[in-house]
């Protein structure tokens, strides 16, 4: 049986995964644009084509221009400048434009005002020897945004992910 997630255990998921994976768990994301126009008794994760363009103004102290462009919604996301916590070795995210994503978000689009912010981008998968390498060029970019009470939105490039899953165990130390 398949168990549809919950808005916020949706967005938790696609921090990391894909849709398409939850069904390898016997789980659904309920994304609207699979139930368009559909009565449904359970909460909807809105999923916007979005594009992200980063430029680096400054390498140090880092400070970069962060710009998620979502096409359906007269709104986008700014940062501009500095971070509140940068690591002491900051790895920013790649200079790209117009790189195409997904936002995803509990019901409705964000509205219009302040949120916080974590970004992150995973390194680009090595080739693997007699295989075409994927999309992958800079590696995933993962944006979540916050409104200091909960997550409020996701935001992911289009770059290959690639996840492997199966069964396990928990078991007692004997």
């Amino acid at each position: 049986m398949v168990k549809h997630l919950t808005g916020e255990s949706a967005l938790a998921f696609l921090l990391v995964h894909d849709p398409e994976e939850a069904q390898h768990l016997g789980l659904l994301i309920p994304l609207k644009s699979k139930h368009a126009g559909q009565e449904v008794d359970f909460e909807l994760v809105s999923d916007f084509q979005a594009y992200l363009t980063v430029k680096t103004t400054s390498e140090d102290p880092l400070e970069q221009d962060i710009t998620v462009k979502v096409s359906d919604i007269e709104l986008d996301f700014k940062h501009t400048g500095g971070f509140d916590y940068p690591n002491e070795f900051p790895y920013p995210l790649l200079d790209c434009d117009h790189v195409e994503g997904t936002l995803y978000t509990i019901g409705e689009p964000p509205t219009a005002g302040g949120s916080f912010f974590n970004a992150q981008q995973f390194p680009q998968y090595p080739p693997v020897p007699g295989k075409v390498q994927g999309n992958s060029l800079a590696g995933r970019v993962l944006i979540d945004f916050w409104d200091g009470e909960r997550i409020t939105g996701v935001f992911k490039t289009n770059e290959e992910n690639f996840v492997s899953g199966g069964t396990g165990e928990w078991l007692e130390r004997e």
